[in-house]
């Protein structure tokens, strides 16, 4: 399929370029673009998504459950850090509701909300993205969203801290196709790459200030949030968790980094 003319870039509205070409879903020989300004690499007309989405969730997808574990540390660290506690709270596109079920475990008001997948395991805590809660989280999301401003445009109007999980590529040295696990081009999900400064942009355009830890780990929030959220979410905090990703690698012989085995 050809691709598209004179695309823009959903994050900045730059002309994109040319980057390369990706073989995805092991079939579909598609373009893939990169922003001069901002850094974006994207699939700018999924048009393979039907398929892509056979299955709500990636059939490949080996450390769901590991993951989730993660994050549910991660976020109830978060929650404490920022004074949250009693709180009220939304996973939005939260798949079969395994975070929720994970967060409720641990006492906290948490709800899930996902358009494309049932709620499996948080059975009578679907929420609402229409609402307004303490925190919203979503992982593993913002590489699906080929328009984020539109996507989350209900989400965030309304919710003044949004946590979230993507992997950030070097905006000086973009990777190519099959030199990074992150694009999963087996599956065909991952359409949209982005950088610390795709991320900045993002997040004044939609009224937001962004703390990360410039890898995986991003708050975008309205107003001052806390030291403790600070050294949470500080590039120092993202080196010492890559160094237990590698530590792992060399105890395990796996690469917990790759699709479906990250942590």
């Amino acid at each position: 399929m050809p691709s598209p003319e004179n695309p823009i870039c959903a994050v900045c509205s730059t002309s994109l370029d040319l980057f390369d070409r990706a073989l995805l879903l092991r079939r579909h020989e598609v373009d893939l673009f990169r922003c001069p300004q901002c850094g974006l690499m994207a699939f700018p007309d999924p048009w393979w998504l039907t398929e892509a989405y056979e299955s709500a969730i990636y059939d490949g997808d080996q450390g769901l459950l590991r993951r989730s574990r993660l994050l549910s540390r991660v976020t109830a660290t978060l929650i404490r850090a920022e004074g949250l506690g009693a709180g009220r709270f939304l996973d939005w596109g939260g798949g079969y509701g395994t975070l929720t079920r994970m967060m409720r475990d641990k006492h906290l008001d948490y709800y899930t909300a996902d358009a494309y997948a049932t709620n499996i395991l948080a059975p009578g805590f679907t929420g609402d993205e229409k609402e307004t809660y303490d925190l919203v989280t979503a992982f593993e999301v913002l590489e699906h969203l080929h328009d984020p401003m539109e996507q989350l445009a209900t989400v965030t109007s309304h919710n003044d801290r949004f946590f979230f999980t993507t992997v950030l590529h070097d905006m000086k040295a973009p990777p190519r196709p099959g030199t990074w696990w992150y694009y999963a081009l087996d599956s065909g999900q991952h359409i949209a790459f982005h950088t610390k400064q795709s991320l900045a942009i993002l997040a004044e355009r939609m009224g937001y200030s962004v703390t990360s830890d410039g890898d995986n780990y991003h708050l975008f929030h309205r107003g001052p949030v806390r030291p403790a959220t600070r050294l949470l979410l500080s590039e120092r905090a993202a080196g010492a968790k890559r160094r237990g990703v590698e530590l792992a690698r060399t105890m395990t012989g796996r690469r917990p980094d790759q699709p479906g085995m990250r942590a």
